[in-house]
C-alpha cells in the first residue's frame, strides 16, 4: 500500500520553518517600506484628526469597499464572487500598478499557479496547476492548462509567454474546464480578456521603461472611432535588454531581449443586435535563448549532483558555454473573428473562428560545457505551427428566466512539424562555433543504423470535434444547480523520418526508408455537476457556499523526442490519455461592508494514467524519454483574501497548500537510485506550501497621487523532475518586488525593483544544468494617458 506523506511530516516541516522565517523577514520589509513614506508626501493633519462618529457612520475613515470583477468563466457575464468556480480574477489596473509586464508575474498571483519561462526558451510558459501540467514544451505533448486570447486558444508552448499590453483582465480557473472550454483543460485555463474598441471618443496611452542591463522597452495603444458604429484599437510594444549575463568563452552578453509585437482589433456594432469584433497580432522575438548554469558536484557523494549552481569567476550570470552562436528567432501570431447576434427572448448566438501561426528556431545548450571539456551538445529545434479553430455557442434562459443555459460546439485542427539536430561537435579554439543555423552540420550519429540518429523530423496533425452543453437552474432565489456535459473525438496523425540531407530520408540496410506513420483515436465524455447556495445580502455581507465534481481529459500523445531508429520504426506507440477527476467544495465571502474579502476551497484531484516526459544523466545530452507512469491523488487548500482597511490602503495574498502521492505506478520510472520506494516520489511543481502577501498605499497630494506597494511569495521545498534527484529540487524559492510612483493628471513615474532580494533559485533544469530565475532589477518607468 502507498505510504501518504502528511503535511506535517518531518522533511517537509523543516522546509516550512526556513521558508516562516524569511516570509516574516520580508513582510516586515515591505511593512517597512509602506511606513517610511517621506515627509513630504504626508497627508495634511487636518486630514488625519479623530474622526467623529458622523465620519464613521458615512465611512469616511474606513476603505472603500472592495470592488466586483466582471467576469465571463461561464459564458456568460457575471460577478467573480458569484460563480462556483474557484477563479482569481486579475484586473488591468491591478496588473499595471505592480508593473507585471509579462505573463510570467502572475504566478505568484494565484493559489497553485507554478507560471514561468520554459527551460531554455525566451517565450515558452511552463505552466503546472494544482499539480497538473506539462515540463516538455515540444509539440506533441498538449499543454493540460489552456492559454486563451479573447477565447481562442495558444496551442503551443512556444509562444505562449505574453506581454501584458492593453489586458481587460486576466481570469484563471483552477481545475477542469472542459465542459465550456475548447481543449485539453483538466488543469484548468489562463483567460486574457484584451481591451475593446470603443466607440466614445479618442483615447490612449503610451509608456517608456528604462532599466537594469540598459532595458529599454516601450509601449503603446490608441482607441480611435472611425464612424458612429466603427472604432478601432492598436497598441504595440518593444522590449529590448542587453542581456544579464555573459558567455566567458567570447565575451558576449547573452539573456538578452529583443522583442516586437503588434496587435489590431475592429469593432463593428451595425445594429443593437449584431456585434462583430476581428483581431490580428504579430509577435516578432529575437531574445537570446536563456543560458542554462551547471550544478555543483557532491563531494560527499562521487557522481552525485547538489542543486547549487557553479559561479565561474565569483559570478552565477557568468557561463562558460560552447554555445557561441545562440540560436533563436520565434514569429508568432493569428487572426480572430468573434460575432455575437442577440435573436430575442433572451438568447444569444456567438461565433468565434481563430488562427494561430508560429515558426521558431532555437538552440539549447544541454551541458554548459566550455569547447572541449566533457560533452558539448548543442539541441536545435526548427518548428512550423498552424492551428484553426471554431466555436459556435448559443446562450439563452429558460423556465421563467430560473435556468441560464450554453449549448455549443468546437472544431480545432492543427498542424505541427520540427526538424530536430543533436548537435555533439567540439569545436576548439575560443572562437569556436557550433554554426547553429545549419542543422546538418556534425549532427550526433549512431555508430550504426539501429542506435540514435539526428537530424531527425517529427510531425503531427490533429483534428478534434466536441459537442458541450451547461445548465444553471435556480431551485430559489439562493440555490443553484448546474449541470454540463461535453463529448470529445480526437484524432492525431503522428509521423517521423531520419534525414541524412535536406528532405532526404535515411535508407536502412534492408532497404527501408527510416520512416514511420502512427495513427490514433480517442473519444471522451466530461460531465460536471455544481451546487451553491448564497447566504447574506446583495451588495453587502454574504457568503457564496459551494461544491462541485468535474472531469477533464488530455487526449494522448507521442514521443516526438524518442531519436532512436529501432523504437521509433519498430517499438512506438501513442502514449495514452490522461484523466482528472476533481472534487472540491468552497466558499466565497464579503464582510465589514465589503472591505474584507475571504475566499477558501478544498479540492481533491484524481490523476489517472499521468504523462511524464523525464530525463536521464547520461554522457551525452540527457536521454528525455516519454510513458504513462501511472496514477496519483492530489489535494490542497486554497485561501485568498483582499481588504481595504484604511483609506487607499489595500492589503491581500493568499495560503495554499498541496499534498500529493502515488497511487498506481504504471512500471517503473526508473528512479530507484534516488527513492528506496517509487511511490514515495513527489509528483513535479507540488511544494507542500505556497503563499504570497501583497499591500499598497495610495494617497493624494494636491493634484496628484501617490502610490507605493510590494508583495512577497515563496513556497515550501519542490521538485523539478520526476525522479526527484537531488540537482531539482528547489530549497529556496521566495521573490519580492516593490512599486513607488506618483500620477499627476494625464502623466505617470512609477520606480520598481523585481527580485529585490536577488534570490537565484532554480526555476527549470533537465540533467545537469538548470536556469537560475533572472537577478534583480530595477526599473523606471514614464507613462501618458489620453
Amino acid at each position: 500500500m502507498t505510504k501518504w506523506r502528511p503535511l506535517h511530516s518531518g522533511r517537509r516541516l523543516g522546509a516550512l520553518r526556513r521558508l516562516s522565517g524569511g516570509y516574516v523577514r520580508n513582510v516586515m520589509m515591505i511593512a517597512a517600506g509602506l511606513a517610511a513614506v517621506p515627509a513630504s508626501a504626508q497627508v495634511a493633519p487636518d486630514s488625519v484628526a479623530p474622526a467623529s462618529p458622523r465620519d464613521v457612520a458615512r465611512g469616511e475613515v474606513l476603505g472603500e469597499p472592495l470592488g466586483d470583477i466582471v467576469v465571463t468563466a461561464q459564458h456568460r457575464e457575471q460577478s467573480a464572487q458569484r460563480v462556483p468556480i474557484a477563479i482569481t480574477a486579475l484586473s488591468g489596473a491591478r496588473l499595471e500598478a505592480e508593473g507585471a509586464a509579462n505573463l510570467d508575474r502572475i504566478g505568484a498571483a494565484v493559489p497553485n499557479l507554478y507560471l514561468a519561462r520554459n527551460f531554455g526558451t525566451s517565450s515558452g510558459a511552463l505552466v503546472f496547476l494544482r499539480g497538473v501540467g506539462e515540463g516538455d514544451s515540444i509539440f506533441t505533448n498538449d499543454p493540460p492548462v489552456g492559454i486563451y486570447v479573447d477565447d481562442v486558444i495558444l496551442p503551443r508552448s512556444t509562444g505562449s509567454l505574453l506581454d501584458l499590453i492593453d489586458v481587460e483582465r486576466i481570469e484563471v480557473l483552477r481545475g477542469p474546464q472542459g465542459t465550456l472550454y475548447g481543449r485539453n483543460t483538466s488543469g484548468g485555463a489562463i483567460k486574457l480578456v484584451m481591451k475593446r474598441p470603443t466607440l466614445d471618443a479618442v483615447s490612449g496611452a503610451m509608456d517608456v521603461t528604462l532599466g537594469s542591463y540598459h532595458r529599454l522597452d516601450a509601449r503603446g495603444a490608441i482607441n480611435v472611432p472611425l464612424a458612429s458604429d466603427v472604432a478601432v484599437r492598436v497598441s504595440g510594444l518593444s522590449r529590448n535588454q542587453r542581456g544579464w549575463g555573459r558567455n566567458l568563452i567570447n565575451g558576449a552578453r547573452v539573456n538578452g531581449q529583443d522583442l516586437l509585437g503588434g496587435r489590431v482589433s475592429l469593432l463593428w456594432e451595425p445594429d443593437a443586435a449584431l456585434t462583430i469584433l476581428a483581431t490580428g497580432d504579430l509577435t516578432r522575438d529575437r531574445s537570446g535563448p536563456r543560458f542554462p548554469q551547471r550544478f555543483q558536484p557532491d563531494p560527499a557523494a562521487p557522481g552525485r549532483i547538489t542543486n547549487r549552481f557553479v559561479a565561474p569567476n565569483g559570478d552565477i550570470d557568468n557561463f562558460l558555454s560552447a554555445d557561441t552562436d545562440p540560436l533563436n528567432s520565434t514569429d508568432s501570431g493569428g487572426l480572430s473573428l468573434r460575432a455575437d447576434y442577440q435573436l430575442g427572448g433572451g438568447m444569444k448566438l456567438s461565433s468565434i473562428t481563430g488562427y494561430r501561426a508560429l515558426r521558431s528556431r532555437i538552440g539549447f545548450d544541454q551541458t554548459a560545457n566550455p569547447p572541449g571539456v566533457g560533452s558539448n551538445v548543442i539541441l536545435l529545434q526548427d518548428q512550423r505551427q498552424h492551428s484553426v479553430s471554431q466555436e459556435v455557442q448559443l446562450t439563452g434562459s429558460a423556465l421563467g428566466e430560473r435556468a441560464e443555459w450554453v449549448a455549443g460546439a468546437y472544431y480545432f485542427h492543427e498542424h505541427n512539424d520540427q526538424l530536430t539536430a543533436v548537435s555533439l561537435a567540439t569545436p576548439a579554439g575560443s572562437d569556436a562555433r557550433f554554426r547553429n543555423g545549419d542543422f546538418f552540420n556534425v549532427p550526433s550519429r549512431g555508430a550504426g543504423t539501429s542506435g540514435n540518429w539526428s537530424p531527425y523530423e517529427p510531425r503531427l496533425d490533429t483534428d478534434s470535434y466536441s459537442a458541450f452543453g451547461s445548465m444553471t437552474v435556480a431551485l430559489d432565489p439562493r440555490a443553484h444547480v448546474t449541470a454540463g456535459l461535453r463529448y470529445t473525438d480526437e484524432r492525431k496523425r503522428y509521423a517521423v523520418r531520419f534525414l541524412t540531407a535536406p528532405d532526404t530520408v535515411l535508407v536502412l540496410p534492408d532497404g527501408r526508408a527510416a520512416q514511420r506513420r502512427i495513427a490514433q483515436r480517442w473519444t471522451d465524455v466530461s460531465p460536471r455537476i455544481a451546487v451553491d447556495y448564497r447566504l447574506g445580502s446583495e451588495g453587502g455581507d454574504s457568503a457564496l457556499l459551494y461544491a462541485s465534481v468535474a472531469k477533464g481529459f488530455r487526449s494522448g500523445s507521442f514521443d516526438g523526442r524518442a531519436r532512436n531508429i529501432s523504437f521509433a520504426l519498430d517499438r512506438q506507440g501513442a502514449i495514452a490519455p490522461e484523466t482528472v477527476w476533481t472534487y472540491e467544495a468552497g466558499v466565497k465571502s464579503d464582510w465589514f461592508n465589503r472591505r474584507l474579502r475571504v475566499n477558501a476551497g478544498y479540492f481533491i484531484n484524481d490523476y489517472t494514467d499521468i504523462a511524464f516526459s523525464a530525463s536521464r544523466v547520461t554522457a551525452g545530452p540527457p536521454e528525455i524519454f516519454r510513458q504513462n507512469v501511472g496514477d496519483a491523488r492530489i489535494q490542497g487548500l486554497e485561501v485568498e483574501w483582499a481588504a481595504n482597511p484604511l483609506p487607499g490602503l489595500e492589503i491581500g495574498g493568499w495560503i495554499a497548500t498541496l499534498a500529493d502521492r502515488f497511487t498506481r505506478l504504471a512500471s517503473s520510472p526508473g528512479c530507484g537510485a534516488f527513492v528506496a520506494d517509487e511511490r514515495q516520489l513527489d509528483l513535479r511543481f507540488t511544494p507542500s506550501f505556497r503563499y504570497q502577501l501583497r499591500a499598497a498605499l495610495t494617497r493624494p497630494i494636491g493634484d496628484a497621487q501617490w502610490r507605493v506597494g510590494g508583495d512577497v511569495s515563496g513556497a515550501s521545498d519542490y521538485n523539478i523532475a520526476l525522479c526527484n534527484e537531488p540537482q531539482h529540487r528547489v530549497t529556496n524559492a521566495e521573490t519580492v518586488n516593490v512599486q513607488a510612483g506618483i500620477d499627476w493628471r494625464d502623466w505617470g513615474v512609477m520606480i520598481a525593483a523585481t527580485n529585490l532580494t536577488d534570490r537565484r533559485y532554480n526555476s527549470g533544469s533537465v540533467g545537469t544544468i538548470g536556469y537560475p530565475i533572472a537577478p534583480r532589477e530595477v526599473t523606471v518607468q514614464l507613462r501618458r494617458r489620453f
